[in-house]
């Protein structure tokens, strides 16, 4: 599976990421290739360094959007993906210069990674982007990541699931290590969706931009719960886009319908499992 995975990645590398989306008007432009990813292991390697790269080549982000000028608020409230719940979802920008929808209909949707009916109001327009955290930068350039309750489920997400080093003039290194067991302690109460989207934003004092991979990047089409979690480690140079000021960076992950616009239990609630690519997400019935 490492092998095919790698070598998946390598014919991306080389044909490089296609992105769907015009570039957002916004504070600077910003360019997929700010943030890559160096090295993809599986959750269960004990003996790799995340830190070291073993891609052919680095992958770009499929897509980018910014920067954009203020903060990159608000936070999701319910955080289960629904229209108008946090900034990528399409809810106005709060502490920016002039306001606004920077994402109307939400973040890095398209025919391939479309919306969904995630509230069963019988209207698709749920982006599906749900918040895992953030870390905020000391002077050093390190941070604690502070993981986001999940429909109000705190124990999905854990501390240890990402890290970022920044050295201080816009360049720095990032990670995604999920625990290899989530998949199985999620299993029970989850569905059959999963997330094939994540996204990093990186936040200067005045400006933050947002920076989208896709599972499809990694020659995964459809994550399946059986499937072993993945780590993702990368760089960042956000100096041209940003500056070199960074105080803080956040972590979210959507599920693209890819054309179900139900959901397969009735009546269900969206919550955070993480199976292939770090990132599964399903819904768990209402009591």
């Amino acid at each position: 599976m490492k092998n095919k995975l790698l070598a998946m990645a390598s014919t991306v590398a080389l044909l490089g990421a296609l992105p769907y989306s015009a570039a957002h008007a916004g504070f600077t432009t910003c360019s997929t290739s700010d943030v890559k990813v160096t090295t993809v292991l599986l959750s269960t390697d004990t003996t790799s360094d995340i830190t070291k790269p073993n891609l052919p080549s680095p992958i770009n982000s499929f897509d980018c959007a910014g920067g954009f000028a203020g903060n990159d608020m608000p936070e999701p409230k319910d955080n289960l993906g629904y229209a108008g719940d946090g900034l990528l979802n399409g809810a106005p920008q709060q502490g920016g210069q002039g306001g606004g929808v920077l994402f109307p209909g939400g973040a890095f949707i398209s025919d391939t990674y479309p919306l969904s009916d995630l509230d069963k109001d019988g209207e698709v327009d749920d982006p599906g982007w749900i918040m895992l955290g953030r870390i905020d930068l000391a002077k050093d350039g390190t941070g604690t990541f502070k993981p986001e309750a999940i429909g109000g489920d705190d124990s999905i997400v854990w501390a240890s699931f990402f890290t970022v080093k920044s050295n201080g003039d816009g360049t720095g290194t990032w990670a995604f290590t999920p625990d290899p067991d989530v998949a199985k302690r999620a299993f029970d109460i989850l569905g059959k969706n999963y997330f094939d989207q994540f996204a990093l934003i990186f936040k200067q004092s005045t400006a933050f931009a947002a920076y989208d991979f896709t599972a499809a990047q990694f020659g995964i089409e459809h994550p399946t719960a059986d499937m072993t979690p993945l780590h993702f480690g990368g760089t960042f140079d956000i100096s041209k886009t940003l500056g070199k000021g960074l105080s803080h960076v956040s972590l979210w992950a959507r599920d693209p319908s890819f054309g179900i616009t139900t959901v397969p239990e009735p009546g269900a609630l969206g919550l955070l499992g993480l199976a292939t690519l770090g990132l599964a997400f399903a819904r768990r019935k209402r009591a």
